[in-house]
């Protein structure tokens, strides 16, 4: 530590029509500014006043020991033209001058730093010609305001909304906060969904469809937090951390910054095989459904996946004309989504014969029963040598009676015996579907 002292010499005694005397010199102690954000610094000055007219000497000293919440930085300086250097430790100031003359005076300054928020007293015992002296300055310490963030929900589904709140605290029991303010720029991903609410006060900005907003001009009172909240909609599925920049205050400085993590989980994903969209199936064909449901990977996983009929199971050819399938994924949080694939089943072409007969000129008499509307067609041959053809028209479902003979050449070789068995081949064509035939041989 350090002792400030100075020496004036006292005036002699002198003959003269009146005796002057000596005035005693005086300390003053002073922060400059009286108020810092914690960590800022201010300038901690005694001033030393020495009016004495005769420049006598005096003797000067004080010793200050910080209290906990300074700490002095770097090397005081002294403007007094005698005595020894200012010194310092890490937590004091001081100075000493035996032959204190400086008219009118001289100072001895420190620059100290605020390590602890608070407002802290600084009382200095000085002495002056051994006379006590008491000193004192005060000085306020103002810690920065804290934010914390955190949305909603922690998981969101896309296109999905929630809330993203902020707190923000004044940590100073005594001290409020003014120009408390942030800024926030939203994760690719992320937008504003609404308007913002604020108890902070000053103004909270961000314009829906946007990615940015903050607060300024907030106010919040000692030892007591506010907040502000906006609606937040995800439009990019995915892991999204968002970050303010660090809050700050006019009295406070600059504090921390706040972060809070959101993951945006897509709708589950279908896979759907068969049936194939767009595919015409034979009437009565055996289609399999294959299918299958998975959840986003950041999801919860698949609570069901549902079809038309269990994956594996046959789909629905029993009727003609355009159908669909229908598979539904849900999962564990609710999510939904729904394939559809589109198919169209032909006409049935299935058909029966009744027994035929074959008459001595070779002629052929039948029935067919057919399922619905179409064409009916009839060819019989020798071979490579058609006998004869017959045709017949349905408009509805029934039985059909068929006779075709041969033409004249076709005749002459049956009654001749020079063909022995013939073939017949008879086909049914529905309306709008595929053709569908049996071949038959039959003796002549």
């Amino acid at each position: 530590m350090a002792l400030l002292a100075g020496v004036l010499l006292g005036a002699g005694a002198m003959v003269m029509p009146a005796v002057a005397v000596a005035a005693t010199p005086t300390v003053s102690e002073s922060f400059s500014p009286a108020s810092v954000a914690l960590d800022g610094t201010s300038t901690l000055t005694f001033a030393i006043a020495n009016s004495d007219p005769l420049t006598s000497p005096h003797v000067v000293s004080f010793d200050d020991t910080l209290p906990s919440g300074l700490r002095v930085v770097g090397t005081p300086a002294s403007t007094c033209a005698t005595g020894l250097p200012a010194s310092a430790g890490p937590s004091d100031v001081g100075f000493t001058d035996p032959t204190l003359t400086d008219n009118p005076g001289c100072t001895v300054s420190a620059t100290v730093q605020g390590v602890q928020s608070g407002q802290w007293d600084d009382p200095v015992s000085a002495s002056i010609d051994t006379a006590p002296t008491p000193l004192t300055a005060s000085i306020d310490v103002v810690a920065p305001p804290s934010i914390s963030a955190a949305f909603g929900t922690n998981l969101l589904g896309l296109d999905g909304t929630t809330s993203l709140g902020f707190t923000i605290t004044n940590p100073n029991p005594t001290f409020a906060l003014s120009g408390v303010g942030f800024t926030d720029t939203l994760p690719a991903g992320l937008t504003i969904a609404g308007q913002p609410t604020n108890t902070c006060g000053g103004s909270f900005a961000g314009d829906p469809g946007s990615n940015n907003f903050g607060l300024s001009g907030g106010q919040i009172s000692p030892a007591s937090t506010c907040t502000v909240s906006v609606a937040i909609a995800a439009t990019t599925t995915g892991a999204l951390t968002d970050t303010t920049t660090q809050v700050f205050s006019t009295e406070g400085g600059i504090g921390n910054t706040a972060s809070a993590g959101l993951t945006v989980i897509g709708a589950p994903a279908i896979s759907l095989l068969s049936p194939v969209g767009g595919r015409l199936y034979a009437f009565g064909q055996r289609v399999r459904a294959d299918y299958s449901c998975a959840d986003d990977p950041n999801g919860p996983g698949i609570g069901s996946c549902v079809g038309n009929v269990a994956t594996g199971a046959l789909i629905d050819t029993s009727k003609a004309g355009a159908h669909s399938f229908t598979v539904t994924a849900t999962s564990r949080d609710g999510g939904i989504d729904t394939d559809i694939a589109f198919y169209t089943v032909a006409p049935d072409n299935r058909f029966k014969l009744g027994r035929p007969h074959v008459g001595s000129d070779g002629s052929i008499a039948f029935t067919v029963r057919v399922p619905g509307p179409g064409a009916v067609t009839v060819l019989e041959s020798n071979g490579s040598r058609p006998f004869a053809r017959g045709q017949a028209t349905t408009r509805r479902a029934g039985s059909v009676r068929l006779t075709v003979r041969p033409n004249s050449a076709g005749r002459r070789a049956v009654q001749q015996g020079h063909v022995k068995r013939v073939s017949v081949t008879v086909a049914f064509t529905p309306r709008g579907g595929t053709r569908r035939f049996v071949q038959l041989s039959l003796k002549a």
